[in-house]
């Protein structure tokens, strides 16, 4: 489960993160560089780097060398199958909380 919420934190960890998210839903099939990509969402290339390599880490957006240079892409499919496995991580925390109450009330009415 651990490794779940490393890409929850990694995919919705800054604002960021989400505004290049956003932007490439809405424009699946953008392939551009770091400076475009940052142009697009009005930050500097060096405020999203780290941000966009994370993403790549996860496998939400790819990176390859075209021309001599880096531009980065959209993968849905992969996007979609993260946001299926945060959204089962979330409900199971959430049942899992939920249990806890429901078994914590049951033992102060007990006492």
């Amino acid at each position: 489960m651990p490794e779940r919420m490393e890409i929850s934190q990694k995919l919705l960890g800054s604002d960021v993160k989400l505004e290049i998210l956003a932007l490439f839903h809405e424009n699946p099939k953008l392939v551009d560089k770091i400076d475009g990509v940052s142009k697009r969402i009005g930050r500097d290339a060096d405020e999203i780097e780290a941000e966009v390599k994370d993403l790549i880490d996860i496998g939400v957006l790819h990176s390859d060398n075209v021309e001599s240079s880096k531009v980065i892409y959209y993968d849905q499919k992969n996007d979609v199958e993260l946001q299926k496995q945060i959204s089962y991580c979330l409900r199971e925390g959430t049942s899992s909380e939920s249990a806890g109450m429901t078994e914590q009330n049951s033992r102060k009415r007990a006492t």
